[in-house]
């Protein structure tokens, strides 16, 4: 009887441990994938057609998302913030999914989806300083596409492409007059992104 006892007892604390290691491993978070952007600026300037042209590589980005109960912001840039780009959305008018193309606000309309600015960094022999180029104050065409939102682990994938019509040069001191202008065409994408909560 008392071996029984015994031999029940060991059996218990058999299936207990078993138990136990099978629950740590099911609690074990399964490692986030790593966040990846791309980005490309293109710049034609428009009395000769002259191109202005570069595609950054993957180790030189970054990427960011934020959120608050009343927008939603995606920004990519090098990882040397010489220039970049953010769209900035109405987040109470966005489904639970996130997911869809979204139309950029413009100066002739104000009315769409996603507000845009890009932004250069003058070198410090032009004077330094950074010149931002706001959806409010640009013509702008293009789309801005979340195609994929896990909600559970917060990460955030999409595409962009944003063509600035009629921009001023960038590549010129503050105190050029008047400055060229030129077509400021970025575009790229976002996988995996972590979306961070912000107050």
């Amino acid at each position: 009887m008392r071996q029984n006892t015994t031999l029940s007892l060991l059996l218990g604390l058999t299936l207990a441990f078993t138990a136990g290691c099978n629950k740590d491993d099911q609690e074990t978070p399964e490692p986030l994938p790593e966040p990846a952007v791309t980005y490309s600026r293109s710049i034609v300037y428009q009395d000769n057609g002259q191109h202005r042209d570069t595609t950054f590589q993957a180790p030189q980005l970054k990427g960011f998302v934020t959120q608050t109960a009343e927008r939603l912001a995606v920004g990519v840039e090098p990882t040397t913030n010489t220039e970049g780009i953010g769209f900035e959305l109405d987040r109470t008018k966005l489904s639970a999914t996130l997911t869809g193309t979204y139309t950029l606000k413009t100066l002739r309309d104000r009315t769409l989806d996603a507000d845009v600015s890009y932004y250069y960094d003058l070198p410090e022999s032009l004077g330094g300083g950074t010149v931002i180029y706001p959806s409010s104050m640009q013509h702008v065409t293009g789309s801005f596409t979340i195609s994929s939102y896990d909600a559970k682990r917060q990460l955030l994938s999409g595409t962009y492409t944003a063509t600035l019509t009629g921009a001023s040069d960038p590549h010129v001191a503050y105190s050029t007059f008047p400055k060229r202008r030129c077509d400021i065409t970025v575009t790229g994408t976002f996988t995996n992104v972590p979306v961070r909560p912000v107050q």
